[in-house]
């Protein structure tokens, strides 16, 4: 009986995570929900900008233009500006509710962007955001001609991990849902990852991040 009522929940578990998923979190940030994740939540990603950065050097310093898709608050895109000042950011974001200087308001599912137009791509905490992420995996496959890096939050990271990000979410009430309704109810990266790869992609990597509970998947 111990067995079946363990069974049952996990069950239940497995069906309200792609339920939570659907219905709460394809879409944009928009109105006080934008200003509060600006405010409040995009801060405690710390020095994961940097980082990512930092990995991307290579190519970045030898390419010409980075797509910021899903841009948000622009935090990613200000900081590349600054380290690659040759580099051309093109930063995308559906929300009009961002401040963000320079971003094109445009959605995944239809890029304003040439075909191969794109030497990188990065998707931070938002390909999760948009409403179709098969049709947005395509347009992507279609701007892009170098890397496509897709940094999410990951229903499998550690507790530590998780703690340590929530700890620093300046809100309560989002530090408290953080782990339990947003960190586990993210797409796992080999659903991404299938997706990708049914969009053309193929996978060159997927490393969970050893500080943030984010992995990240790189792909070509």
């Amino acid at each position: 009986m111990r067995s079946e009522r363990r069974d049952g929940r996990i069950a239940r578990h497995r069906v309200y995570v792609p339920l939570l998923d659907r219905f709460l979190y394809r879409r944009p940030f928009e109105g006080d929900q934008a200003q509060r994740y600006a405010r409040a939540a995009r801060p405690a990603f710390g020095d994961l900008d940097d980082r990512l950065l930092d990995r991307l050097a290579p190519e970045l310093g030898a390419g010409r233009r980075l797509l910021d898709l899903g841009c948000g608050p622009g935090t990613f895109a200000r900081r590349a500006a600054a380290r690659f000042p040759g580099l051309q950011i093109v930063a995308i974001e559906p929300s009009r509710d961002f401040a963000t200087p320079g971003a094109v308001r445009a959605v995944g599912e239809a890029l304003p962007l040439a075909d191969r137009s794109i030497d990188v791509a990065i998707c931070l905490s938002s390909i999760r955001h948009v409403r179709d992420r098969r049709a947005t995996l395509r347009e992507l496959r279609r701007v892009v001609r170098g890397a496509l890096v897709i940094v999410e939050l990951d229903p499998a990271a550690d507790r530590r991990r998780v703690a340590r990000h929530a700890d620093q979410i300046a809100a309560p009430v989002l530090r408290w849902m953080f782990g339990p309704l947003v960190v586990r109810t993210a797409p796992p990266a080999r659903a991404i990852a299938a997706l990708a790869g049914a969009a053309g992609f193929a996978r060159r990597a997927i490393t969970p991040d050893p500080v943030q509970p984010v992995y990240i998947l790189e792909l070509v």
